[in-house]
This record gives C-alpha cells, structure tokens and sequence, in this order.
C-alpha cells in the first residue's frame, strides 16, 4: 500500500461551490509549530469544498491499486452533530465515487495529538483515464486541514497520542477550543478584527445571521468599535 500526502498548495476552492467559505492559514500544527493548512467551512452551515486532481501515472498512481491518503484534521463538528466532514475521491466517474465520513468516528484516526487527528484513509484507486479527483466536502462546523511534515508517516505514528476527551459533544478546534464559541453570561464571545474578542447575545447572534454573513461581519466591526479592547 502506498501513501499519498495531502499538499495544500496543490488544492483550490471547488468552483462548483457557490457557498465556499476557504482560506490557505498557518496555523499551530500537531506540534504547536507554525504549518500551512487550509481552513474550511463555517458554523452557519455554509457548504465548503476544495478539490485537488492526482494524474494517473504508471508506478506512482495507477487504478486498481491500494493507497492511504494521509493528512492531519482539526475541528470539523459542532455540538448539534449535524455537520458535514467528508472526503470524496473519484476518477471518471463522479457517480461511483468514494466517500469517506472524517467526523462522529466514521473513519478511525491513527491517534489524536494537541486536538488534531492524524487520518491515514486506505482506498483502492477507482477507474481513471487521466487523474483521480480528491474532494473534502465541509458544512456545519471549522475544520482545519494540513499535511504530514516530510510526508513522513513513521515520524507520525510513532507520536504519544492524547487522551481522548469525550466530556464535550464535539471535538476540539483550534479556532474555539471547546468546538463552539465560549458562552459567557449569556453572550457568545466571537473572535473580532485584529484578533480581539467580543460578546454577542444569541439574540443578535440570530439576527446577524438571519441577514447573511456580510451583516454579520458589519455587525461585529460595529460592535467592536463601541467597545475597543
């Protein structure tokens, strides 16, 4: 079995996507270490996808043969559990694509280090004439995607795994440690420009959503220029 690495640079948002809420970050890696990653998808449902095409080349990629697709994840739920967290992978025919579900334990992490799952996901290459498609589909919740540092698998595995915590509903999130934003008497704190925080109430929260998310962020400049950290 061979092992292919996620790579962000080689991924771009899905221009079938209309919804894409998708940025290349760095962010802290499984290491607490500076990593680039790709940062999908938001907590208002919005539909996400970025794609990345493999071409099929003889002794490197080829239909038929067993891979694993490996690349470390962070966040990708929320406490209703109705998010979306999804790997596709597809050659010439979108119809039989594989699908892989990445969050409630659907596909097995190798091991979980500083809140980030270490996937390694084995897969036999469907037909292809020229590239196989490779898809993350997100929605419902932050997920955060970075590659293997080397592209060196061992290195990985052989890490000491974190202690699961199941005292929360959702796992955690780089971007709000505990899966959702923190709620503070009453209010949800939200993360404002130039990395300051703000509280909301949920009844705002709603409104502001209600409108779309360009009301949503005038809302929260608004509210961050009144009340200056």
């Amino acid at each position: 079995m061979t092992d292919l690495f996620f790579c962000p640079e080689r991924w771009e948002t899905d221009p079938m996507v209309s919804t894409n809420v998708a940025e290349q970050v760095r962010v802290k890696g499984f290491l607490c270490k500076p990593t680039d990653a790709w940062q999908l998808a938001d907590w208002n449902g919005s539909w996400t996808a970025i794609v990345s095409r493999i071409p099929i080349e003889k002794g490197w990629l080829e239909s038929g043969c067993d891979y694993r697709f490996c690349f470390w994840l962070n966040g990708g739920e929320n406490a209703r559990a109705d998010e979306t967290c999804m790997l596709e992978i597809w050659g010439d025919d979108w119809e039989e694509r594989l699908q892989f579900r990445l969050n409630r334990e659907h596909t097995k992490p190798l091991l979980e280090k500083n809140g980030w799952l270490l996937f390694a996901v084995p897969f036999t290459a469907p037909a292809a004439a020229e590239a196989l498609t490779f898809r993350f589909v997100v929605s419902g919740a932050v997920c955060t995607i970075a590659g293997i540092p080397d592209m060196n698998m061992s290195a990985c595995e052989q890490l000491t795994p974190d202690v699961r915590n199941f005292d929360r509903p959702q796992r955690h999130n780089i971007i709000y440690p505990n899966g959702w934003p923190d709620e503070q008497n009453g209010k949800v704190v939200l993360k404002a420009p130039r990395g300051r925080e703000i509280s909301l109430s949920r009844r705002a929260l709603g409104i502001a959503a209600a409108l779309g998310a360009a009301a949503a962020v005038a809302l929260i400049i608004r509210r961050s220029r009144k009340h200056p950290s």
